[in-house]
This record gives structure tokens, sequence and C-alpha cells, in this order.
């Protein structure tokens, strides 16, 4: 018997305010097997309208060619190409300044995303008005990954796929888990970062010169926007796979957090990002939300994946499709779409 409780959630809730504009930009350097992932994902798992703005930064001869013909054969599709690798910021910036949506979703070209997660990143960014960045939960996303913060030796850690669950039922036991408390927090993962119209018209884009091979830029960003009044919150209901960049190796990736960390310091002073970074490792409703998942995979441990997956099967007395057959699957689609 489960002794957490899940809240009450209407699939409904991802109708509200379709209006409204994305642009999703993916910023791409090689590591062309983890980029065909990603684009799949987008298109497999992302039911609203939207926008996709490609950045191809200096990639080999088969990503190029890949992403060309991908662009191609897409209309709502943009390329930008750099013929050689400008840094993820400067690239992250030509996706920024050519997008003109509502919001803008900085996404890393090594992450898979989750049914609905585009809709459930905007009902916490459409939650407050003040919201200027939001960002999911995620396996390895530092102060937003789930179960886990960190590893045995007091990094960052990387949390496996429970046996037997793929990322949809993952992102299913997160959603059912939330109580949507959409955590405000000092800083937020870039590796997928919505990001307010409102807030880029009054701050302007990443900082090119302090961090020009990304890692911090992020961080600098979200400081940014608190200083303009915005606030930064988390989509608890919201997962998206992580597999971390093959565009760098460790030891390159771990030398650019280090200089990242260090040009964060020397621009905002080291004694606010000491004390925010505090602030994050305190933050109350983060440890709820890994207390809850890891609570529920302790209850049901042995059939994670058999509570999310079951089948509906429709009978209907006709021979041939029709009208009704029409209707009765477009209502059912419909209904997936929703979460249903």
């Amino acid at each position: 018997k489960n002794r957490y409780k899940f809240p009450q959630q209407s699939p409904l809730k991802y109708l509200a305010n379709t209006s409204l504009k994305v642009d999703i930009v993916v910023c791409v350097h090689n590591a062309l097997d983890d980029v065909k992932l990603c684009l799949d994902s987008v298109e497999k798992n992302t039911f609203r309208q939207y926008n996709l703005v490609i950045i191809n930064d200096g990639s080999n001869q088969a990503t190029t060619q890949y992403l060309r013909q991908f662009a191609e054969q897409r209309q709502h599709c943009v390329l930008i190409e750099n013929s050689a690798a400008q840094g993820y910021t400067k690239a992250a910036n030509q996706g920024l300044q050519a997008s003109q949506g509502d919001y803008v979703v900085l996404l890393n070209s090594d992450t898979i995303v989750s049914r609905l997660w585009l809709e459930r990143l905007l009902e916490c960014a459409e939650s407050e008005s003040n919201i200027g960045i939001v960002g999911p939960l995620s396996n390895a996303a530092s102060w937003q990954s789930v179960p886990e913060l960190f590893d045995e030796q007091g990094g960052w850690a990387i949390n496996s796929l429970p046996e037997g669950c793929s990322i949809d039922d993952w992102a299913e036991i997160v959603n059912l888990v939330s109580q949507k408390l959409f955590p405000r927090v000092p800083f937020i993962n870039g590796f997928c970062f919505l990001i307010k119209r409102s807030l880029i018209e009054k701050i302007g884009y990443l900082d090119e010169v302090s961090f020009p091979k990304g890692y911090g830029e992020e961080n600098d960003y979200c400081l940014r926007a608190a200083n303009a009044g915005f606030e930064l919150a988390i989509a608890d209901h919201a997962y998206v796979y992580h597999a971390k960049s093959k565009s760098y190796g460790h030891q390159q990736r771990k030398l650019l957090a280090q200089a990242g960390g260090k040009a964060l310091q020397s621009k905002h002073g080291k004694g606010l990002v000491n004390s925010l970074i505090k602030d994050m490792r305190n933050n109350s409703n983060l440890l709820s939300i890994s207390r809850a998942i890891k609570l529920y995979l302790e209850n049901n441990s042995d059939s994670v994946s058999s509570l999310l997956t079951f089948n509906i099967l429709f009978l209907l007395p006709v021979r041939a499709g029709g009208g009704g057959v029409h209707s009765v699957i477009q209502e059912v689609v419909g209904m997936r779409n929703m979460g249903v």
C-alpha cells in the first residue's frame, strides 16, 4: 500500500493556451547518433506546434549531410550552418536571434525528450507571469537530477533508468509523483532551457565573451534574469533524458566547467555564487521531490513498468471505415496526446 498519495491531475491542462508560439533551438557539433535520437524524440513526443532551429556548428560531413536532408524535408525547420565551429554560446545565440516565438527552448543535442515535455514546461512557465526561465527534471542535470543528485564519489550523479522502464515510463512516474511545486531556484541547467520572449527582450542574449565555449553561460544568464526581476522555476512534473555530450570528452568537459565556474565568480562575485549554490543544495522542495520519487520506487520496485503499461482495445460494430470510425480514431489520438 502506497504511503505517498498522488494528486489528481487532469489531462485537459495540456490544452491551455495553444496559441503560444514556441521555437526549439538545437545546437549540433558532431555526435550524429545522439543528434538522431534527440530530433526523433522531439518529433515523436511534441504534440503542439513548434518551429525547429538547428545550428550546425562546424560538424563533420556525415552529420552535415544528415542535418541538411532533415531540414529540407520539414517546413517548420530552419538550418543555420557554420563552416567552422564557433563554440556553444555563439551557436546558441544564433538560434536565439533567429527565434521569434513567445518562448524559445535551448535543447542540447544529447537529450531525449519524453511525451508532453514541452507542454509541461509551458504549464510551469505560464503559471506565473514573472517566471522567465524553466527547466525539467532529468537523469543527469546537476541540481535537477532525480532520484540522486550525487554519485558515490561526490560528483554529479548520472542516474540509470530502473530495469524495464523506458524514458516515457520514467517521465510518467515523475509526473504521477509531482505535486507541481514548480520550485524557484537561482540556477537552471542549460541542457533544456526554456526562455520567455520578454526576458530576452529585456536582458539580451548569452555572454559570448566571458563564456565562449559554454559551461557557465546559462548560470550567468540566470543571474542576469534574476537581477532583471524574473524568477526561475523547475517544472517538477517534466522529464528530459540527458545522455551527456559526446561533442567533448570527459576531461575536456571537466576543464571547461572549471573555467566556466571561475568566469562566473569573476563576473558576479565568488561570495554571491557560493551563497546561491548553498541555497540550491538546501532547497527543501528539490529535496522533497527526490524523496517522493525514491519512496515511489521503494513501494513499486517489483512492477514499475507494469503499473504504467496497459492497452485498450476498441471494438466497433462496422465492417469498413467510415465517418464514425474516423471520429473514434480522432478522439483516441486526441486523448493520447493529452496524456490519457
